[in-house]
């Protein structure tokens, strides 16, 4: 799942751009800036002290490059969520006039509307990497969405946020959430259900947009 110079259909805006993600875009400028200036500054107070000194300013500037390194790569990990989203979107932190949209981006670059349910990774025994499917009894595939080799926490990262902003996308379209439904059902006839799709969003470090969209809702 590389970013792709594919655009999603007219309307529709990159998670990257959406005002919730933009603190990874401010973090990755100040990481950046930051990661040069000290490089400077202590390369050059650096060559004024002496070898011991100059020493322990060269492990200080590798490891504030490291920091700097990490800050890219997070935000590199989000820039490349093949996720969209149009106007109407509760990522987009405004009212919204009609509705909401969510297109997922294909391994291939193209773009696909999810549907009305949300999507899980299922493995592609023929070419690799991962298809994505309707999270339904039968698993209907939607097309090949990644071609890592196995399922890394950058994957299940871009699946919750997907999964996310479907949900979102339903509570503002008035759509009855269907995992609610059937727990409710299950839990009636047995009691025995224990599957939550955010049971595997301990990988995303900020707060989740849902529970913002409901505080707000409150």
């Amino acid at each position: 799942m590389g970013e792709s110079t594919a655009e999603p259909s007219a309307g529709m805006i990159r998670f990257i751009n959406t005002p919730i993600a933009q603190p990874f875009v401010q973090a990755r400028n100040i990481g950046f800036v930051s990661a040069v200036l000290a490089s400077l500054v202590l390369g050059g107070i650096s060559a004024l002290l002496t070898t011991s000194n100059a020493v322990a300013f060269s492990i200080a500037v590798v490891s504030f490059a490291a920091n700097a390194s990490f800050v890219m790569y997070r935000y590199l990990g989000h820039a490349s969520t093949p996720l969209a989203v149009n106007l109407n979107h509760p990522f987009m932190d405004g009212s919204s006039f009609g509705q909401a949209e969510v297109e997922v981006q294909l391994s291939d670059g193209g773009w696909v509307n999810p549907g009305e349910h949300r999507i899980k990774a299922i493995s592609d025994d023929l070419i690799g990497g991962f298809n994505i499917a309707h999270d339904t009894i039968d698993f209907p595939v939607l097309g090949h969405f990644s071609t890592a080799k196995k399922r890394t926490a950058l994957l299940t990262r871009h699946l919750a946020l997907i999964n996310q902003a479907i949900a979102l996308r339903d509570a503002v379209n008035n759509i009855p959430d269907p995992i609610a439904d059937a727990r409710d059902r299950e839990t009636k006839e047995s009691g025995l259900l224990d599957r939550s799709w955010l049971e595997e969003e301990q990988e995303i470090e900020v707060e989740s947009p849902l529970v913002s969209f409901f505080k707000r809702e409150e």
